[in-house]
């Protein structure tokens, strides 16, 4: 079960080449650890129309999709207390460069909309709202191919099933 305690997405490869950008938070709270619904590494989030970052999905309706939206991982790095201490709650994304990831936040199961089940390898993700233990968390789906319009964010190249739980994909191509 992923927590905000837990290690829920972890870099695979080398993190160099990557972009990270910082963006203030648009709900300053989802930033406070107290929060029963705080933000944790590897949620989806994007941009609202202040350029404030915010879920790409809506995490109290498990199985929204971000559909077409423009969304990137957040990845805080653990152990960074300064976000706590800036007055914009900025938190960083991996804004732009090819990243490799592994990932708690995802519902290998979960069709949404004309989603698939996570089952093979380099098949596409998208992102939606799953239920992890009795919360929920903007993560990973499977994408359902041609026939569905949501956005693909990533491809999976480590299933879940032989990687200790945690789903490998592989993303970041600049959309």
């Amino acid at each position: 079960m992923a927590a905000p305690e837990v290690e829920n997405f972890r870099p695979v490869a080398d993190v160099l080449p990557l972009e990270r950008r910082d963006y203030p938070v648009a709900d300053k709270t989802l930033t406070n650890p107290n929060n029963p619904v705080v933000l944790v590494d590897g949620e989806w989030m994007t941009l609202d129309s202040s350029e404030k970052l915010i879920r790409a999905a809506d995490v109290a309706s498990p199985g929204d999709a971000a559909g077409a939206a423009l969304c990137w991982p957040l990845w805080a790095e653990r152990g960074r207390f300064d976000i706590q201490a800036m007055a914009d709650r900025k938190t960083p994304i991996l804004w732009m460069g090819a990243w490799e990831f592994e990932s708690l936040i995802f519902d290998p199961a979960a069709v949404v909309g004309s989603g698939a089940a996570i089952t093979t390898l380099m098949q596409g993700v998208k992102v939606a709202t799953v239920t992890i233990g009795a919360r929920n968390f903007v993560g990973l789906v499977g994408h359902g191919g041609s026939g569905d319009s949501d956005r693909v964010v990533g491809y999976v190249t480590r299933l879940h099933t032989v990687n200790g739980g945690f789903l490998r994909l592989r993303g970041g191509f600049g959309f």
